[in-house]
């Protein structure tokens, strides 16, 4: 598994697009996963004024490079859940595959997962 930690100063780059570059460098030749931290998320919060612009974003960001991009936020001191954001015109059924495979890379980073149902949260 390739992975990369990426880390800006958000005074100094903004942070979409070092997300959007990230992403679409990820999407040329099956590179790896794009996963956001909660930190990350609060930074593009700031940027875009609120969760519903983020979410909007991530959308867009996904979209054009036709991938799901994830974003993995804290739900205890040591759980979190991951949700994907999917590209426009994706199925349910087809992110939920595309989730479950990978599955093994989110536990190496983020501990045991397990795929559930947006109804499920």
């Amino acid at each position: 598994m390739r992975t990369a930690t990426v880390t800006i100063n958000a005074e100094r780059v903004s942070p979409s697009r070092s997300l959007a570059a990230l992403a679409r460098a990820a999407a040329r030749d099956g590179g790896p996963l794009v996963c956001i931290t909660s930190r990350m998320f609060g930074e593009l919060e700031r940027e875009f004024g609120g969760p519903e612009g983020v979410a909007r974003y991530l959308c867009r960001v996904a979209t054009n490079t036709g991938r799901p991009i994830c974003v993995n936020l804290p739900t205890g001191p040591e759980t979190s859940t991951t949700v994907f954001v999917s590209p426009r015109g994706w199925s349910a059924s087809r992110l939920a595959g595309w989730a479950a495979g990978k599955r093994d890379e989110l536990e190496t980073v983020f501990g045991p997962a397990s795929v559930r149902a947006p109804e499920d949260l």
